[in-house]
């Protein structure tokens, strides 16, 4: 039975979470309520959740929504596919980028300023440390606007992930760093 990351994800925290409506369900899950709605009635039909009524309430509207055992077993096989699959997007990902900073690494800068999402960037440093190569990330701002606040002088690099789509040159022609001090990293 091939179910879907959402699908996952409802069937996650319906395991991890007392549940007594979509809106909690959408809210514990992180799947949009309408989402939400429709997942649940294919799951109802695989027989992977059920619902409780609480028969003491008198208004009978309080439901808990609650995994199956078949539900349990079918959350185990997909967060065994969804974990393997990260792990060789994650050791793909792993791999081109020590391409990079290994061809990076050739053309001789050693001081390295990174441009993006500080999570890159630190994945970017601890590739660097693993692989042991000569090259250190003396500084890193998010945006290449911010670069203008730091000295030219005080690296060899600017490694641009920030998803900029001015380019090279204009960067360069705004900021007067050298067009050779950037490189795009992707």
């Amino acid at each position: 039975m091939e179910l879907s990351e959402k699908s996952f994800q409802i069937l996650d925290a319906l395991d991890r979470n007392e549940v007594f409506n979509q809106r909690q369900l959408a809210e514990h899950s992180g799947v949009s309520l309408s989402q939400v709605n429709y997942l649940l009635k294919r799951l109802f039909e695989k027989g992977l959740v059920k619902v409780r009524n609480f028969q003491k309430n008198p208004t009978k509207s309080v439901y808990l929504y609650l995994l199956t055992p078949k539900g349990l077993d079918a959350k185990s096989q997909v967060a065994v596919r969804f974990v393997k699959s990260r792990l060789r997007e994650y050791n793909h990902l792993r791999n081109i980028l020590t391409e990079e900073l290994t061809s990076i690494e050739r053309t001789s800068p050693v001081r390295i300023v990174f441009v993006g999402p500080l999570i890159v960037k630190d994945f970017v440093d601890s590739m660097i440390k693993e692989k042991d190569l000569n090259l250190v990330v003396v500084g890193h701002c998010n945006q290449w606007e911010n670069l203008e606040g730091i000295d030219p002088k005080s690296f060899d690099m600017a490694l641009l992930f920030d998803g900029n789509a001015e380019g090279v040159k204009k960067i360069s022609g705004q900021l007067n760093i050298p067009k050779e001090k950037l490189t795009l990293l992707w």
